[in-house]
């Protein structure tokens, strides 16, 4: 896996079949855990993904055109909690009622983004190399939420809940075995931060790409 970089007005990462297949893995999973069901085939399983120790879903979101009239309870994942948070610590009911009025909207909206980039992993994009994670400018917000998504879903598996127990996860995984699933998922939680890491870095060296009609071409 390498690092994003600015080419042909698109950020690009190279990321082998095999990276790509992981990813894709994890994001499938996190959708699943949002109750969007399983995509559609088109990655081979490539390791524990993220439901490894996992409780039950919080249930699938209300249809389109349900209206939810009952307060809504947090999640029982604590891994779904981190990704819809309560809007307030404490009150329970305005947490519940705000839960009640938003909660299905926001996990429509990170289900479609997890979409996208699944889509984009297992897909490619025409024209470019096969090993090309291409990410347009005006998506590069979404892309980077979305991988926040997926590292919040890893750290609660891996039990991080502060800046030390990031520091400590590698220390305490030396010499595992390689089948070890709290090593395989802290190797792809390491990689994804520091894909996100780079993919910010480009983000940040040139802001005004993700307005539109601001893009430019490096060639």
């Amino acid at each position: 896996m390498r690092a994003f970089r600015r080419q042909k007005g698109r950020y690009v990462a190279r990321m082998d079949a095999g990276e790509r297949a992981v990813v894709a893995s994890v994001v499938a999973d996190v959708a699943e855990l949002l109750g969007a069901g399983r995509f559609e085939d088109g990655v081979p399983a490539a390791g524990p993904g993220p439901h490894a120790a996992a409780g039950p879903a919080h249930g699938a979101p209300a249809g389109p055109w349900t209206v939810r009239t009952a307060p809504l309870p947090p999640p029982d994942d604590p891994a779904v909690r981190r990704l819809l948070p309560d809007a307030s610590r404490d009150d329970a009911e305005v947490a519940q009622e705000f839960r009640r009025l938003t909660e299905d909207d926001l996990r429509a909206r990170k289900v479609a983004r997890l979409r996208s980039l699944w889509t984009a992993l297992v897909h490619g994009e025409p024209g470019w190399p096969d090993d090309a994670f291409v990410v347009a400018p005006a998506s590069a917000d979404d892309v980077a939420a979305t991988l926040t998504d997926l590292r919040l879903v890893l750290a609660d598996r891996l039990e991080i809940r502060t800046d030390a127990d990031s520091e400590a996860l590698y220390d305490g995984l030396a010499g595992a075995a390689e089948d070890d699933v709290r090593a395989y998922l802290a190797s792809v939680y390491g990689a994804l931060s520091w894909l996100q890491e780079s993919l910010l870095a480009v983000m940040l060296a040139a802001p005004d790409e993700r307005r539109p009609g601001r893009g430019r071409s490096d060639g």
